[in-house]
């Protein structure tokens, strides 16, 4: 390649920019469906789900950049995904159902786990790959949920009957 045909410094911002979009684009036309109904599921209402999900995507359009510079994309994101939808939970008027009873005797990250295993339907490697975990930590949390899930709630830990 000749001198002049090398690209300013202007143009590779652009393209770098440019593909930063594209990866952004395709990360949540990959995700934000399953985004959509974990939080649907723990807000009780689609309405703040689809808002939760919506800010959680925003916060994650604005610091691409660095998601994507981070050891995990994925398990950033589920981060910045759980927040939102945990700091949309008090503005939300449904119960949330059953779900939120698991949020409240489990820590965030097993109740998750058992959200999209259980009640999803996920495999555990699909579970895995959405929170960012390796399968084998995804495994593990979920034997320690279903350890410390009181006997009242154990219903919890099965697939919901319309899946």
């Amino acid at each position: 390649m000749s001198a002049g045909d090398a690209l300013s410094p202007g143009e590779d911002r652009g393209d770098a920019a440019a593909m930063a979009s594209l990866g952004y684009t395709a990360f949540r036309l990959l995700y934000e469906d399953r985004y959509l109904e974990y939080a649907e599921i723990r807000l009780g209402d689609q309405r703040f789900g689809s808002s939760a999900v919506l800010a959680a995507l925003g916060a994650l359009s604005a610091i691409w950049g660095e998601v994507l510079r981070s050891s995990c994309p994925a398990a950033m994101a589920w981060r910045v995904l759980e927040h939102a939808v945990s700091a949309s939970r008090s503005a939300a008027s449904g119960s949330g159902g059953d779900t939120d009873v698991l949020h409240g005797v489990l820590p965030a990250e097993q109740a998750d786990a058992v959200l999209l295993h259980h009640r999803m339907g996920l495999s555990q490697g699909q579970a895995a790959e959405l929170m960012g975990l390796h399968v084998s930590a995804l495994a593990a949390l979920l034997r320690i949920a279903e350890r410390r899930v009181p006997p009242h709630l154990t219903y919890l830990l099965r697939a919901s009957p319309e899946e």
